[in-house]
């Protein structure tokens, strides 16, 4: 027996790191026979162009998504079309993971109640106001995108009425969570409509018993309010009993309409049915392998499917972010077909920190204006590309868009490249050149060096879009950002899908 000094014994070593069954250098397929894609390559994020009709979903997207099914990933899908639940069942069918697939839809029996899983769930962080809020934000900016009704350009002003917006709702939840414990969209709902309008209501015993807002500051006054709550509730008395009645009218309606509109569509019908009663899903089942497919498709439900989708990936997005991949280290993804319906501003924060969380990404849409779009106000180019920036690998198949084309173009960069020049020149014709055999006139040649495109835009528009006209071969530029590829050099290199003849 060994025996240290002073009658200690020998500590035992410490167990060796659990081995990590998803390390980054997981091969998930191959662009070439040379040219693998790697689990660090998929984390980094994926952004997949193409026209209509390009063969994006069918070749390129297939081919990811059903590797990540594959290599056991837990994910989201987020629907656009009706059709697309129906090929998800079958990459799940085709890849063993039938089991894991969860269709969220009317017609399942699977509930998810956003705000009661942020208030209940476990760890530091939750019940956290602002967590709630982001949620709001993210479907206030939503609301309507990619409906008849939708759409409009960004004032700029928005930026008031959105911080506006987020003062109301701040105090709101805070109210709610102070006075009994939890918060829903019908109580939010009650407590803006019932806030007062006046200095006078505040005093008037006919509002005060009428106002859900009044009972709960009574309630809220009585409770038991530990650590930070103290403070917060004097803020919200302040704020409901001197800001928010000092407003004036055409502010406080605005704001308020804003909400109440929202909270309309989310507290009645199918929304409410499936985000407003119980939960027996949520995010966190996808950190176990689960693949939660948001059946209710923009295409179908219009508004209602773009809220219901926007809920999901930002309630996926906030738990992807505070888990620990050290003790669940399983990957997810977040795949969506037809993003620009569902994005909003936060993504581009959330790629910033999808690589160490493990979360990858893969996005398709037909052309960049779907994106700038998208985003509304002064600084909605910005966003767009900041959303871009962080998705380092890009699929790009046939485009019928020159801006697309252009921006792909200055992204895979321009380089040096030497061009040839050359001139003939004729005399006028003598007699005597064809006694003499000579031939009158001049001839030069040069070459030149330039910085030109290393793709010229117009070939981004040229490849092959599957079908039975191209033996089902799809066509496509894969570039990747920081990492030059061995077998081309460069940053980008050309392949062919073999496209799934079901589409």
């Amino acid at each position: 027996m060994n025996w240290f000094p002073f009658g200690h014994k020998k500590p035992k070593p410490a167990p060796p790191p659990p081995t990590d069954p998803w390390p980054l250098t997981t091969e998930l397929l191959r662009w070439t026979k040379d040219e693998p894609f790697t689990l660090e390559d998929a984390c980094k994020g994926v952004q997949i162009w193409g026209m209509t009709g390009a063969g994006k979903s069918s070749s390129s997207g297939r081919l990811i998504a059903t590797s990540y099914l594959k290599a056991g990933f837990g994910g989201l899908v987020l629907v656009a079309k009706p059709d697309e639940t129906d090929t998800w069942r079958g990459y799940c069918r085709g890849t063993g993971r039938l089991d894991d697939l969860v269709v969220f839809s009317p017609a399942a029996s699977w509930r998810f109640n956003p705000l009661a899983y942020e208030v209940q769930r476990p760890g530091v962080g939750a019940g956290l106001t602002e967590n709630v809020l982001a949620l709001f934000t993210s479907l206030a900016e939503v609301a309507g995108r990619g409906t008849a009704s939708g759409g409009g350009q960004g004032r700029e002003d928005e930026g008031y009425w959105k911080k506006c917006l987020q003062q109301l709702l701040r105090n709101a939840i805070d109210l709610l969570v102070i006075a009994t414990g939890t918060v829903s969209v019908s109580d939010t709902y009650r407590v803006v409509t019932s806030a007062p309008t006046s200095y006078e209501q505040t005093s008037d015993p006919v509002w005060q018993e009428r106002s859900f807002c009044w009972r709960l500051l009574q309630q809220a006054e009585r409770a038991d309010k530990r650590g930070y709550h103290e403070h917060d509730f004097q803020l919200v008395a302040d704020y409901f009993l001197l800001e928010y009645p000092g407003l004036a009218e055409k502010t406080r309606s605005i704001v308020v309409s804003t909400f109440t509109s929202l909270a309309d569509v989310l507290n009645r019908g199918v929304l409410r049915e499936l985000f407003g009663t119980t939960t027996n899903v949520t995010p966190d089942d996808c950190l176990d392998g689960k693949v939660v497919v948001v059946d209710l498709a923009v295409k179908e439900f219009s508004e209602l499917g773009t809220i219901a989708a926007v809920l999901w990936k930002t309630m996926y997005q906030k738990m992807v972010e505070r888990r620990d991949v050290r003790h669940r280290p399983r990957p997810v993804f977040l795949f969506a077909d037809e993003l620009h319906l569902f994005t909003c501003t936060t993504d581009a924060l959330f790629q910033t920190t999808a690589r160490s969380a493990r979360c990858c990404t893969v996005y398709l849409t037909q052309n960049l204006n779907n994106y700038l779009s998208a985003y509304k106000g002064p600084s909605g180019a910005a966003d767009a590309k900041s959303l871009l920036g962080n998705l380092t690998t890009q699929i790009v198949h046939a485009l019928a868009d020159s801006d697309t084309a252009t921006y792909l173009a200055d992204l895979i960069g321009r380089r040096r490249q030497h061009l040839a020049s050359g001139s003939v020149s004729h005399a006028p014709h003598h007699p005597l050149d064809d006694w003499l055999g000579t031939q009158p006139g001049q001839v030069s040649g040069g070459y030149s060096e330039a910085f030109e495109y290393d793709v010229q835009p117009a070939e981004l528009g040229r490849q092959r879009t599957g079908g039975l006209d191209n033996q089902f071969l799809v066509d496509a530029l894969v570039w990747r950002g920081g990492r030059p590829f061995r077998s081309t050099g460069r940053s980008y290199l050309w392949t062919t899908f073999r496209q799934h003849p079901g589409g």
